[in-house]
């Protein structure tokens, strides 16, 4: 069977691979992420949240628009840069996170316990003191494969 020539148009992915950068901004405690936030590159996001620590503001900002990818890893990195934040006072807010870091957060259920803020003004909490959840859309089933018992490896 041939693959179409063009590739569907609702894939969820970049085709274009973007390159890991991490800048700083100590003054304003800005750290911004662009490309794939893994297990590979993770430890320069905390390298450069653990540079805010002499900063002395008390909200960091870790701006993820340019993230293209984000795995379990990603998440731990995230999860640790809340933990050193509050450890020095401090608040971490994850601004304008990109669709793919954003529908994650949603469903591993992070976006209650990290500050993301998607862009524009916080929202004011609902009725019930209950901030409303944007939809993560439809999820895709996957095939299940079975593995032989103590290879790893797919049974045929």
């Amino acid at each position: 069977m041939a693959l179409p020539a063009t590739p569907p148009v609702d894939l969820d992915h970049e085709f274009q691979p973007v390159p890991f950068h991490v800048s700083v901004d100590v003054v304003g405690a800005t750290v911004a992420v662009a490309g794939e936030l893994d297990r590979p590159n993770g430890h320069h996001v905390l390298d450069g949240l653990a540079a805010l620590v002499s900063g002395g503001c008390r909200q960091w900002t870790v701006d993820m628009t340019a993230v293209s990818f984000c795995d379990a890893a990603g998440l731990r990195v995230l999860l640790t840069g809340h933990h050193l934040a509050r450890r020095h006072g401090c608040e971490l807010v994850l601004e304008r996170p990109s669709r793919c870091v954003h529908r994650l957060l949603l469903l591993t259920g992070l976006d209650r316990v990290l500050d993301v803020r998607p862009g524009g003004p916080v929202p004011a909490p609902a009725a019930g003191g209950q901030r409303p959840l944007p939809s993560a859309g439809p999820l895709r089933s996957a095939r299940r494969i079975r593995a032989v018992p103590g290879t790893g490896r797919p049974r045929p």
